[in-house]
């Protein structure tokens, strides 16, 4: 995961690295991380006086147990990571009023639900939800219609949810490391879908709608349970690797399908019994 900053008056912008630095000078501050801090308990309501933060860090740090809902005060954030706080569990609801963020990163935080408005946040590009023990999404994701990335690896999925289905800006998915048993349709009519990441899952049957995906460059589908996969890939000019690894492929159904390719390989090494 990366932020890309561009233009050299950005770039000098200063990162502030402790509360007691940036109430100093609450006005200037525009970059904060507050990471890596074993006494850190709790994070005050007086944070909403940082009115020009744009870039919020909060990570790895074992005894934060709360956010404070004035978080969801902070206008001109656009990005915010909550990464690796082990007692944390819950997010303010809060956080769907920032309106102007692109970037929202609540990778390994342990949490069951998302803020049911969550598709509020509809300047979000950037996603990110690994680790944690989401098993479903709020319906209000299909308002995100400018998301590009999406990140729910290692959580509890069962299927994906339909909620993505009109996400038309989306150009990665990750659901690797769930549960999920099968691949809906409507993930093949998501037409700037370059990269579709489903490793070990349960997955069963990859559809000939595959071919639809036109976009598609990266697809990873190791360690699922696929028997079958003799499928016309000619239409996915764009490929560059189909990834099988640990599935019960026949090898007639894998030249079958590499002769059919217009471009890219297909990788795959059989499953051990």
């Amino acid at each position: 995961m990366f932020i890309f900053i561009s233009g050299f008056s950005y770039a000098q912008k200063k990162f502030y690295g402790s509360l007691e630095e940036a109430f100093k000078e609450s006005l200037k501050v525009t970059r904060l991380s507050l990471s890596d801090d074993e006494k850190i308990v709790e994070i005050p309501e007086s944070i909403d006086k940082f009115v020009n933060l744009e870039i919020l860090i909060i990570a790895s740090n074992p005894k934060l147990k709360k956010l404070p809902e004035s978080i969801g005060s902070l206008q001109n954030l656009k990005s915010l990571k909550i990464i690796d706080n082990k007692s944390l569990s819950k997010i303010p609801k809060s956080i769907v009023n920032l309106k102007n963020l692109e970037l929202l990163s609540l990778d390994r935080s342990n949490i069951k639900n998302l803020p049911e408005n969550i598709g509020n946040l509809t300047n979000l590009k950037d996603l990110y939800l690994t680790k944690n023990e989401l098993k479903t999404l709020p319906i209000s994701i299909s308002n995100l219609k400018n998301l590009e990335d999406l990140y729910l690896n290692y959580n509890q999925f069962e299927e994906i949810p339909i909620s993505i289905k009109s996400l038309e800006k989306l150009k990665r998915i990750n659901f690797n490391n769930n549960k999920i048993k099968a691949v809906p349709n409507f993930i093949y009519d998501l037409p700037n879908l370059w990269g579709l990441f489903l490793e070990n899952n349960q997955i069963e049957k990859i559809g000939q709608e595959l071919s639809n995906l036109k976009s598609l460059k990266v697809l990873a589908l190791e360690n699922n349970k696929i028997s079958s996969f003799a499928l016309d890939l000619s239409n996915l000019v764009l490929l560059q690797s189909i990834g099988l690894d640990k599935n019960s492929i026949s090898e007639n159904d894998l030249q079958f399908s590499r002769s059919k390719l217009s471009s890219g390989e297909i990788y795959f090494k059989k499953k051990l019994d």
